[in-house]
């Protein structure tokens, strides 16, 4: 059977709300790295409660992994007729990913860990230069140093990539959407089989290798289907009609997994916490660029926001390091986050890293996208 014809998504350009995910991931990912562990422990500070009630936003690499499978799924679905789909494929990613990413990992290699206190890596230079880096501290069982630890997603990431072109390609349209809620059950059954048979020791590889997390992907692809395909009209229909009770009730779920806890590869994450946090994302992904409620669309896009997931990726690289000196110029690296000095401290730690990456948009990586997206697909 062929599919119905294709139901032309509502915006063939760069969505600035999109974009805006990417800062609420990008922030996110900030605010668990740098700021929860400057926050004081215990309930009977504010703070102490500020920290437990934000547990999940280590999340917001979830949300970059749909937001991947959704932006790519959506490009490749375009142009899966395309002669010129996988080399004009890889050849953007390179332009994107490569080039900031080499930068980095020299950086880090050759001036930082030489010479900056406490930087170190357990890992040799090849398995971060390969985008390995998640298959190695998965076997491991253990944490890098932490600039090189955060690759850990970039790698899955580059290993979609590689896939994904010719999988879709291959693929009939209609078959698509089976393709992807597949995958993402079989995330969810190796996560349950690794909870069953694997010691505990050796479930450090839940929260990083690819089987196990490739559902975010997977249905950031589906929901990239269903607003292109005129199957999906009447999903997008009640979508449009329901949107605000499942956002309620997605918002609940959420609150109620972060009141749990839950530590990185536990059983309540590899059971129930991936599998949703993953279709919740979907579900914000679908209402932001489907639905687009005013009130969000404006929050989303304003300039402010939209321009800090743009430079999400530098961020996301540099974020670490970046506050680490930071604090080390303005305040002792051992400071609790309990005053109004502290809390500065942190912001400029965000602009520092926020401007930049600015910089490095403007002079480097700008320049160097722009010369890849000459290539054409059609």
């Amino acid at each position: 059977m062929q599919e119905p014809p294709t139901h032309q998504p509502r915006t063939a350009g760069r969505f600035a709300p999109l974009d805006g995910l990417r800062g609420i991931a990008i922030t996110m990912v900030f605010w668990y790295h740098v700021i929860i562990p400057k926050l004081p422990l215990g309930h009977r500070h504010l703070l102490g409660w500020l920290r437990a009630g934000t547990n999940l936003t280590w999340s917001g690499v979830d949300l970059f992994f749909v937001l991947s499978g959704f932006l790519i799924g959506g490009i490749l679905i375009d142009n899966r007729d395309s002669p010129n789909l996988t080399r004009v494929f890889y050849a953007r990613r390179a332009t994107r990913i490569l080039p900031l990413y080499y930068v980095t990992l020299a950086l880090i290699w050759f001036v930082l860990i030489p010479h900056l206190p406490g930087a170190y890596s357990i890992l040799p230079g090849w398995v971060y230069a390969l985008f390995l880096s998640n298959v190695a501290v998965g076997l491991a069982q253990s944490w890098d140093w932490i600039s090189l630890s955060l690759t850990w997603s970039l790698a899955v990431e580059e290993q979609f990539y590689l896939s994904a072109p010719w999988v879709i390609r291959a693929v009939r349209p209609e078959r698509i959407p089976w393709l992807a809620a597949g995958i993402a059950l079989a995330a969810e059954l190796f996560r349950v089989l690794a909870v069953m048979f694997l010691p505990s020791r050796h479930q450090f590889i839940l929260i990083v290798d690819t089987p196990f997390r490739m559902d975010t992907l997977a249905l950031g692809i589906l929901a990239a289907w269903v607003v292109r395909s005129a199957r999906g009209a009447p999903f997008r229909s009640w979508l449009g009609r329901n949107w605000k009770a499942c956002m309620a009730a997605g918002a609940v779920l959420f609150l109620g997994l972060d009141a749990l806890m839950p530590t990185d590869g536990s059983p309540v994450l590899a059971v129930a916490g991936y599998g949703f946090l993953a279709a919740f994302y979907a579900l914000v992904v679908l209402v932001v660029f489907e639905v687009r409620p005013a009130g969000l669309s404006r929050l989303l896009g304003s300039a402010w926001l939209s321009s800090v997931g743009r430079y999400s990726y530098f961020m996301y690289l540099w974020h670490a390091t970046i506050s680490v000196a930071v604090f080390w110029v303005l305040a002792k690296p051992d400071f609790v986050l309990d005053s109004a000095y502290g809390a500065a401290v942190a912001l400029v730690a965000f602009a520092a890293t926020w401007g930049a990456a600015w910089v490095s948009w403007r002079w480097f990586e700008g320049p160097v996208v722009r010369w890849g997206h000459k290539l054409s697909y059609r």
